[in-house]
């Protein structure tokens, strides 16, 4: 590895991609490096708008590269695990898009490779990098919400038919895995458990709605912490227009409810303290339908800290368990499934 930057490819040319490679070029240390496409034609065209100047169609060819360091996977949730122990057996650090996997057996496959090759792995959770989770967490480490009782997570988003209908994966269980909770609400799910701890059971109810899709797209969960919480979470694809994320945290001597993607605390009051804060200046309860239209900070803030440890200059926030989300995944799949509470840990 370069001694100033740590040379990273990309496999993939959709818009998971496109976000890293722009939020790369605010990294200092990272430089994009090379990208890997099975379609060509598509990876000429990414590579142009982002200047990469190594394109390739062979996974061999691409990896074998002495001078890559590490790679971004931003395929479809299904195709991880395949491109995954490709890019730990050629002692490459690997980064991965949410999820992991489609589930928890897959995904531990790609720990175990990369435990084997003794390379890094880093799955993209942006939100907890926020500074309104900073916030919440020193609330919750220090007191001064007293003793947490309660947490309300709701991730109520919507999408237009044409979401799925364009891309064959979405909405499918082989490749997609599930639907809203496994790719929209695996944030807020990894979020609730970085700053709470992790869920002990649950008991879930999901839906197929609106869309035409084999997936759900509405998830009803009451969660039990680790730590004695409870708490609720709801996820959609199908509520219009779609509301912004929200994570409510309750105390005995203080409350504050936070959105990690446009990293906003939206309302916060303790007893310890005089002043509270309200709603945040223009803010907005309405999410946006499209996924470009997302703030992408969250993710410049993940990679910069990613290549701050590769560099040896920093500390990971992910901690040694990988699988924490996925595992809350196929939890509620198999209580929806069973239609019985299920224990998690």
């Amino acid at each position: 590895m370069s001694s100033h930057n740590v040379r990273i490819g990309i496999i993939g040319a959709g818009v998971a991609a496109e976000t890293h490679a722009r939020e790369l070029g605010h990294v200092d240390g990272a430089l994009l490096h090379s990208v890997f496409a099975r379609d060509q034609a598509k990876a000429q065209k990414f590579a142009a708008a982002f200047s990469v100047s190594r394109v390739s169609a062979d996974l061999i060819e691409f990896l074998a590269d002495p001078n890559l360091d590490a790679v971004i996977i931003t395929t479809p949730n299904g195709l991880h695990l395949e491109y995954a122990l490709a890019v730990a057996r050629a002692g490459k650090h690997l980064i991965v898009e949410k999820p992991l996997e489609i589930d928890e057996f897959r995904a531990q496959q790609i720990v175990a490779v990369c435990k084997q090759h003794d390379v890094k792995l880093f799955i993209i959770y942006q939100r907890r990098y926020s500074d309104a989770a900073a916030k919440a967490l020193d609330d919750i480490r220090s007191g001064r919400l007293g003793k947490v009782v309660l947490v309300n997570i709701v991730d109520n988003q919507y999408r237009k038919a044409e979401y799925y209908s364009k891309d064959a994966w979405r909405g499918t269980k082989a490749v997609e895995g599930g639907g809203c909770v496994i790719t929209q609400s695996t944030h807020m799910l990894d979020l609730a458990q970085y700053l709470l701890g992790p869920v002990r059971s649950l008991f879930a109810l999901t839906r197929t709605a609106y869309h035409a899709i084999e997936t759900e797209d509405v998830a009803a969960v009451t969660l039990e912490f680790d730590s004695g919480v409870i708490g609720t979470f709801s996820s959609s694809t199908a509520a219009y227009p779609g509301q912004r994320h929200m994570v409510t945290i309750s105390g005995t001597k203080g409350s504050i409810i936070i959105n990690g993607e446009h990293d906003q605390v939206i309302f916060r009051k303790v007893v310890a303290e005089d002043d509270w804060r309200e709603l945040p200046k223009g803010f907005s309860f309405a999410d946006p339908v499209e996924p470009r239209d997302y703030p992408t900070g969250g993710q410049r803030r993940q990679l910069e800290i990613i290549v701050k440890v590769l560099l040896g200059e920093g500390e990971d926030l992910e901690g040694p368990d990988h699988l924490g989300a996925v595992r809350l995944v196929d939890a509620i799949y198999r209580s929806a499934k069973e239609g019985r509470p299920v224990s998690v840990l």
